[in-house]
């Protein structure tokens, strides 16, 4: 008689092949031919030959995604050029950041991406005069610009009741109450430069060293301080909003000298301490220290701030030459994002880059009732190379329902646990709901992603004759992995395993980019890019010059 129990705590999780998956979800699998004569939503799952040899694709919802592929896996072959490939040749084209170390993908695809009718933009970390042009500073100008010119938009128009002032699209009566919505309108203002300027510095000049967090503080507060300063001089057409970058505040910081009378030559101290916030913010951080802390607190600066000295860094930072405001407008974007792979200074600001693009296209989307028109995927290849992302773990969450996607390439789980820690990679992991595993050599990720697949029960029937000569059946009950760490190191070129919430694991295929010839039709190699920064426009250089003491209208502004 079969034991009940046998079925208590049955493992079931199933392994679908590329064939049944694609069979199943026959309404989201197309042929790659045919991919642009109709709207699909997602991203591809599986990208195989059927059996008359013809390419097809099956698709998924949008979501987050983490590919597992160790260097040599075919992860770029294998994922990242296929989906690359599938999206550019979409009806509903999406928009794209990709990192690209090596520049294959942008010469490889971005003749592809401008005959779809795509614009195309570059970060050239390896020539920055071909480079487009990104000032992560330009917001904070900007919003100061509009604070000083509030008043500006105050109109004066004919009603029944004669001439009334206009503001925000309401008629105003009363000129006090016209008043105090002015100034509502200017401290809301100076609250988002505060906020910016202070959580840019945060991430420019991070805390390395929780124990003593005075040095790394005061660096911190001198960055934001100059940054006031400069604020400050916009008044005066001393700052322009080409000038308002970090070349710039380098150049200031070069005239600082170790005197302990004149430490900043008057830069700060020119101006009135009643209305200059750039003035009482550096005299509490550095000016009013003694000298050796000056000294300490310089050196900490000068090691932080030395990424934009590099000369390719520097003049990127220096100009926009796009508007990440219209990213969701028009055209469909791509960014190739390039860069030395062995410049680990590089890593710093491209990260930083990233962080401002989708801090940038949240707040579009909330400015847009939510989401954004179309997806805007981050397909960030060697994502275990990039520095920490402040806050990701939420800020992943709160993509989603943005129409904001992540697509992040690890070689292992050890990557992730390394940069955010266990508790936060953790977080970070379950929010990416798709797996891909193509292959690694680190065994414990070989172990967990084993494990994520689950594990099956067989129940194996044995019988025997007891001494009476009566027959006794058994069933033996093991439980055993559904995808074992075996199979893991064996997969042939294409394979990957996907597991995905609520659904049953795939053993997927993704073809390699070189045997598919549907890749290379109509591709035409992208043109030499001209020069697009001119490192050499004076428009764009700080000359430093001795101060007078001036008042500012910044004077209520900060508060530290």
């Amino acid at each position: 008689m079969k034991n009940i129990d046998l079925f208590k705590d049955y493992e079931n999780s199933r392994l679908v092949t590329a064939e049944e998956y694609s069979e199943r979800c026959k309404d989201r699998t197309v042929p790659f031919k045919s991919i642009g004569d109709r709207e699909i939503e997602g991203i591809p799952i599986c990208v195989r030959r059927d059996c008359s040899g013809e390419l097809q694709v099956t698709f998924i919802e949008d979501t987050h995604l983490l590919a597992i592929g160790a260097t040599r896996s075919g992860k770029t072959t294998g994922y990242v050029i296929p989906t690359l490939n599938v999206f550019l040749n979409k009806k509903n084209k999406p928009s794209i950041v990709i990192s690209d170390p090596k520049q294959e993908l942008y010469r490889s695809s971005a003749g592809k991406f401008i005959d779809n009718g795509y614009k195309v933009l570059m970060l050239d970390f390896t020539n920055y005069t071909h480079s487009d042009g990104w000032n992560p500073l330009t917001k904070y100008y900007r919003l100061y610009q509009n604070y000083l010119n509030v008043e500006n938009n105050v109109q004066i128009v004919k009603t029944k009741n004669g001439l009334r002032n206009k503001f925000c699209d309401r008629i105003y009566e009363d000129q006090a109450e016209l008043d105090s919505a002015v100034k509502e309108v200017r401290e809301s203002y100076l609250d988002e430069v505060e906020k910016g300027i202070s959580a840019f510095c945060a991430m420019v000049i991070s805390c390395t060293n929780t124990k003593d967090p005075f040095w790394d503080d005061s660096a911190r507060d001198l960055l934001k301080a100059i940054l006031y300063a400069m604020l400050e001089d916009s008044e005066t057409g001393d700052i322009t909003e080409e000038t308002f970058s970090f070349d710039t505040v380098l150049r200031i910081f070069d005239t600082f000298t170790d005197s302990a009378d004149n430490y900043d030559g008057g830069y700060f101290t020119s101006r009135s301490i009643e209305s200059s916030a750039a003035h009482r913010l550096a005299r509490k951080c550095i000016i009013e220290q003694a000298s050796s802390t000056r000294r300490c607190i310089s050196s900490e600066f000068a090691s932080k701030m030395n990424k934009f000295r590099d000369t390719s860094v520097r003049r990127i930072t220096g100009s926009n030459t796009f508007e990440m405001s219209e990213l969701d407008e028009g055209k469909p974007t791509v960014i190739f994002v390039s860069y030395r792979d062995e410049e680990s200074l590089h890593y710093e600001i491209i990260s930083m880059f990233l962080s401002n693009l989708y801090t940038e296209l949240i707040a579009l989307a909330r400015e847009k009732g939510g989401k954004l028109s179309r997806p805007f995927y981050f397909l960030l290849d060697e994502f275990g190379n990039l520095p920490k992302f402040n806050d990701f773990d939420k800020v992943i969450s709160a993509c989603a329902g943005r129409n904001i996607w992540f697509l992040l390439i690890l070689q292992s789980y050890a990557q992730l646990y390394n940069i955010y820690g266990k508790e936060i990679a953790e977080i970070i992991k379950d929010n990416l709901n798709t797996h891909v595993f193509f292959g690694t050599n680190n065994p414990e990720t070989k172990k967990e992603f084993s494990e994520e697949c689950g594990k099956k029960t067989i129940v194996s029937p044995t019988s025997a004759m007891n001494g009476d000569g009566e027959r006794i059946e058994r069933f033996d009950k093991d439980t055993v992995p559904l995808v074992p760490v075996s199979a893991l190191t064996k997969l042939t070129p294409g394979e990957c395993i996907v597991t995905q919430m609520r659904e049953d694991v795939l053993w997927s295929r993704f073809e390699r980019s070189y045997t598919c010839p549907e890749f290379a039709n109509g591709c035409s190699e992208p043109k030499e890019r001209k020069q697009v920064i001119k490192s050499s426009n004076a428009r764009y250089t700080y000359t430093y010059k001795e101060r007078e003491e001036t008042e500012s209208r910044i004077a209520g502004m900060f508060r530290f």
